[in-house]
């Protein structure tokens, strides 16, 4: 697709100039407000490690391939997108979740207040369209004390508010998106607010196609998302519901040698087994909050989860039928001690999850004969208590709890003479606590300290995956476990035109059972997962936004990781010492962007080091700096809509590297290569 509305955008830009620099110095200054701790808290008062993302850093200019356009720029977060929509993006925070082959893991997500981890832990976000998010809030290091299993880190999501959106009966927003590699993208939402303005509404309807820049890449994402919230004196309902239609072609890990003959190639048996994954998800969730007279309230949440999956894999075809849900109860008051305040929020959750689960034997993309069929259930139970208390004018103290008892049962139902019974049973239980500190040093520094746990448990696939190939639950496969200690600065800075904010953190995590994935000859491509016996998490994350003159604003990050095994041996080697794989040591970011008038143009470069690719070290996908370039205009009048036009380059300088690994793959097949340089432009027109 052509796109010719530059120019004219550029010409009607001009005449709608305006001088922003005041209330964009100002903007930077207003204090942040998170809810990903679960309490309300000024960013700044914190004792946690939390970055924010909005709208304009999500999706300004951007194609809306994946999430590693919502939290780019984030310190501590490894964003590696594969551009495969079988297996989705890789999310690590900290170098926790870096195992995951598809889906993520060691991650808790949420969408618009809507758990998308589920109830073993795992999460997949093929149902979060990012062109539709509008705000990230995450929270770096463990937080299972203030979320749960596979909490080693939290991302929270959220869609625009429909109150927020428009305050008239109806408003629409349409977008389009054409670029290399048959990348077509159309959305458009609707929204409105009912007389008298305390209930509205907002439908998101999306369509991604995508042709890939590999053979055996096309992949096709359908999304639908309904919002409707309702807004009293004392009370507020939400309900949501989204469903996703996806279809995504996998073409697997690259060696070496295959790179340097073709990097646009698929490895042959991939393509021979047809590996990809088709599914259908449809979720629902309901909040309602009740505040009190004072202070203090109840909330109550409920969501359920359908999902059919069709995931064909080198020699076997995984097909699940899935059905999810579960509910939060919490109840939060405030108090004096001592003639502080003191905020207490306490209450229970409960996860369910059932999988129906067959493998067959894949026939060159054909169902053969059964080779595993089973039910398996996943319960998890959990109490949780959270208290702040203001110890002092310019201190703030954090303490939490939360005890979790995930129990995971597995009903063989192919049995035979030649197939033994294998159902059973596992249980995991964990207490996690937390505590933090925050000292307001200076009126533009706070520290910060705190203590951490996480605990996660391995998920359903993975404990079903046995290197054996039996069915059932893995009998020695254990949760990791993480302790972890860190301190921290919050900064902000106004002085000689300069404004801005600004984050350090240095931590040390300590994580027991840690979950390494492998492969071996016999199913080269299919991965089963062990316990290493220790690793250690080392690192220091720097962050800085400054609003600069002359238009220019900057937003960098520095990320340092030292992620190592303490204790790991296998029946053939030991990797005492050894970096753990999948991880860059160290990882660059900045957007460096110029606003004049109602244009912008964003240039973003990206740097990491090298990533490390099996558990002996021995081989690493090199490091890589990219560049990319977005520029266009924001709400050009036009009679009773305005447009938005814009155009982006990708890998601006045409750079060879690797987007994403495959940990511990056989055959040196560890390297998914990234895209060459690649066009694309869209616009937008809201009415």
């Amino acid at each position: 697709m052509r796109i010719a509305v530059l120019p004219l955008a550029l010409a009607a830009a001009r005449l709608a100039a305006q001088d922003t620099t005041a209330a964009r110095d100002t903007a930077v200054l207003v204090p942040t407000v998170v809810t990903v701790t679960r309490v309300p808290l000024e960013l700044s008062r914190a004792p946690f490690a939390v970055s924010v993302a909005g709208r304009t850093e999500i999706q300004r200019g951007r194609p809306g391939f994946a999430l590693d356009e919502a939290l780019a720029g984030i310190p501590g977060v490894q964003v590696d997108n594969r551009f495969n929509y079988a297996l989705g993006e890789r999310i690590s925070i900290r170098g926790m979740g870096a195992r995951a082959q598809f889906g993520v893991r060691g991650v808790r997500v949420l969408l618009d207040g809507i758990p998308m981890t589920l109830a073993d832990g795992q999460s997949s976000l093929n149902n979060v369209d990012v062109s539709s998010v509008a705000r990230a809030e995450v929270i770096r290091g463990p937080a299972s004390a203030l979320h749960g299993n596979a909490a080693g880190g939290v991302i929270q999501l959220a869609t625009d508010h429909p109150l927020q959106i428009t305050d008239r009966p109806f408003g629409a927003e349409l977008r389009s998106t054409a670029g290399a590699h048959g990348l077509r993208r159309y959305q458009s939402t609707f929204a409105g607010r009912a007389p008298g303005g305390a209930a509205a509404y907002s439908l998101a309807l999306a369509r991604l196609s995508f042709d890939g820049y590999r053979q055996w890449n096309n992949a096709r994402n359908d999304h639908a998302t309904l919002r409707v919230h309702s807004e009293r004196e004392r009370a507020a309902f939400g309900f949501t519901a989204n469903v996703v239609d996806y279809d995504g072609q996998n073409p697997g890990g690259m060696s070496t040698a295959m790179l340097a003959a073709n990097r646009d190639s698929a490895f042959a048996n991939n393509t021979r087994f047809r590996t990809g994954e088709a599914g259908t998800q449809a979720q629902i969730g309901a909040t309602w909050h009740r505040r009190f007279a004072g202070s203090g309230g109840f909330e109550l949440s409920a969501h359920g989860l359908r999902r059919e999956i069709d995931n064909p894999i080198p020699q076997r075809i995984v097909v699940i039928d899935r059905n999810a849900g579960g509910m939060r109860a919490a109840l939060s008051g405030e108090t004096q001690v001592a003639a502080r305040p003191l905020r207490v929020t306490a209450g229970t959750e409960l996860q369910l999850q059932h999988d129906d689960r067959r493998n067959f034997v894949n026939d060159d993309g054909a169902r053969g004969a059964d080779t595993l069929n089973q039910m398996e259930r996943v319960r998890n139970s959990a109490v949780f208590a959270q208290a702040t208390l203001d110890a002092a004018p310019n201190v703030l103290l954090l303490a939490g709890a939360r005890y979790d008892r995930i129990h995971f049962a597995a009903a063989d139902r192919l049995v035979n003479a030649g197939n033994p019974d294998d159902s059973g049973e596992r249980g995991m239980a964990a207490v996690s606590p937390s505590v933090g500190v925050t000292w307001n040093a200076t009126r533009r520094a706070d520290l910060y300290a705190n203590f951490s746990t996480s605990f996660e448990t391995p998920t359903t696939s993975e404990l079903a995956n046995q290197e054996s190939g039996a069915g059932g639950l893995n009998p020695a496969l254990e949760p990791q476990r993480t302790r972890s200690m860190e301190v921290g600065l919050n900064g902000r800075m106004l002085a000689g035109g300069v404004a801005g904010s600004y984050q350090l953190a240095l931590y040390d995590a300590r994580i027991s059972d840690a979950l390494i994935p492998f492969e071996v000859a016999a199913v080269p491509g299919r991965q089963y997962f062990r316990n290493a016996g220790s690793t250690r998490h080392r690192g220091v994350e720097a962050g800085a936004r400054l609003v600069l003159p002359a238009h220019l604003s900057l937003r960098a990050s520095y990320t340092h990781v030292d992620a190592r095994f303490v204790r790991y041996a296998t029946a053939s080697d030991t990797f005492d010492g050894k970096r753990v794989p999948g991880v860059a040591s160290n990882r660059a970011d900045a957007v460096l962007s110029w606003q004049p008038w109602t244009l912008f143009v964003d240039f973003e470069t990206r740097i990491s080091s090298d990533i490390l690719v099996n558990d002996a070290n021995t081989d690493a996908s090199p490091g890589y700096v990219t560049h990319d370039l977005r520029l266009g205009a924001r709400d050009i009048a036009a009679g009773r809509a305005s447009i938005a036009p814009h155009i982006g380059v990708m890998n601006l300088l045409d750079r060879a590297y690797n987007t994403s690994v495959v940990v511990n793959a056989f055959g040196g097949r560890y390297f998914e290569p990234g895209p060459p340089r690649s066009v694309y432009g869209g616009l937008t027109v809201r009415f």
